[in-house]
């Protein structure tokens, strides 16, 4: 008698850092995700590719990262990025093995001939932040597809800025924040509108947590959670200045749960990114991985606290909104960060939603010439490469490329940036060659 099918839920939250109980937050109230993350593998060290919606999306469902998907920036609207043709994908492939995929909610992504749905539910009443009706839809999704096995994303809007607090939505506990009692991160001021931007940022995850428990729910209503893997996680980091869109780990630090039938609960510090998820899906559900792939499964590491052979990874990134142009290619290790800043004569732009902020605006109106323990003129002009420190500066605030101690660090780091550049087929390698930087032959 052949064994079931293996399914997967992906629960994906937008602009959401590792904000939650279990991942110590003494402060936000997460008590779905404190619960899940009693039977499931908590990644510590979990990073995004890319931090912006669109091109980490595309990571996500390619296993591919965003300078090779093509999937550069925004899909949306005039920005029109699309992934590749050629890519594979996440719903293209289950599909191919006769899975059911649906998508809920927040999507982001193009062309649909790369991400094909056999249940494309995006169209939510009122908007993906209606967590109930989300979980109405999941529950429409698993009584039309009967046995069959399957993948369904759901896409929550919360906690994107904006945050969605401003109405109610029927069946869902708001659960609200004083400004005084939540913690500002150390690379943002400690002013008034911050706090109250933080306060209401608090609140939307908060509403999240109710619409990752009601999934949950649905899933187990279904009868289908035995042989399903759950992920939860966030296409990026929060959604301000210094994080989302930035190369800074406050933007591509995410929150990562993994939980398996029957699985303890596991705190894993291996470095992981967004292009494992794929394979991991691939593996996990028994289809077979594309060729070409750049990173592997973590299935074999889910019960590991401490993997051998996981303490290096990669991220990368071009665009946010097609006016947001500011490439960078980075190596993160466990003490060590080096970014490659690939056109550092350039101001940092912002997305349009954090340069209209009450954070930035007060940033720019007051002149604050700090933006919490980062200087901000270092924040909007960048040098071609940093090396931070990340024991000693987690908030990667003092650039150590000079020191003539880590000569040697650098270099090492700098080789390996560019063999992943190679090896990933970087279009932007060849403005590099142009430009004169060395190191960047195509190998025999």
């Amino acid at each position: 008698m052949c064994e079931p099918r293996k399914n997967v839920l992906l629960l994906i939250a937008d602009d959401w850092s590792p904000l939650a109980g279990c991942y110590g937050s003494r402060v936000i109230k997460t008590p779905k995700v404190d619960a899940l993350a009693h039977r499931a593998t908590r990644f510590t060290n979990a990073y995004c590719t890319s931090p912006s919606c669109a091109a980490s999306r595309a990571n996500i469902l390619t296993g591919h990262y965003s300078h090779t998907h093509g999937q550069y920036g925004h899909s949306h609207s005039i920005h029109n990025f699309h992934t590749a043709a050629s890519m594979p994908s996440v719903p293209r492939q289950l599909g191919d093995a006769e899975y059911a995929t649906g998508i809920i909610g927040k999507l982001h992504v193009q062309p649909q001939s790369v991400y094909p749905w056999t249940h494309d539910m995006q169209k939510v009443p009122g908007s993906p932040r209606n967590v109930p009706q989300m979980a109405s839809m999941a529950r429409e999704f698993f009584a039309d597809i009967g046995d069959k096995p399957f993948y369904l994303q759901m896409g929550f809007t919360d906690p994107h800025r904006d945050f969605g607090n401003q109405r109610a939505y029927e069946g869902v506990e708001e659960i609200r924040y004083n400004a005084a009692d939540v913690p500002v991160p150390d690379f943002l001021p400690d002013h008034p509108d911050v706090r109250a931007e933080l306060a209401d940022y608090y609140q939307s995850i908060s509403r999240l947590d109710t619409g990752i428990g009601l999934a949950i729910e649905a899933l187990h209503e279904a009868g289908r959670a035995d042989d399903t893997m759950i992920i939860v996680m966030s296409d990026h980091g929060m959604p301000f200045p210094g994080a989302k869109a930035s190369s800074f780990d406050s933007g591509h630090h995410c929150p990562l749960l993994i939980a398996r039938p029957g699985a303890a609960e596991v705190e894993c510090d291996g470095l992981v990114n967004w292009s494992n998820i794929a394979p991991t899906i691939f593996d996990w559900c028994g289809v077979e991985t594309p060729e070409g792939l750049p990173e592997r499964s973590m299935l074999p590491i889910l019960d590991q606290p401490h993997p051998t052979g996981w303490d290096e990874t990669f991220t990368s990134h071009t665009f946010h909104e097609v006016t947001n142009y500011y490439p960078y290619r980075a190596l993160r290790g466990r003490q060590y960060k080096y970014v490659r800043n690939l056109y550092p004569e350039l101001t940092r732009p912002l997305p349009s939603d954090l340069w209209a902020s009450p954070t930035w605006q007060a940033v720019t109106e007051e002149h604050l010439p700090m933006m919490g323990q980062r200087p901000t003129e270092e924040f909007l002009h960048q040098r071609a490469e940093a090396l931070f420190d990340i024991e000693a500066d987690p908030v990667e605030a003092n650039n150590l490329i000079d020191e003539p101690a880590l000569a040697e660090v650098a270099a090492q780091m700098r080789t390996k940036v560019r063999q992943f550049r190679l090896a990933t087929k970087d279009p932007w390698v060849l403005a590099s060659r142009q430009a004169g930087e060395e190191g960047l032959d195509t190998p025999s």
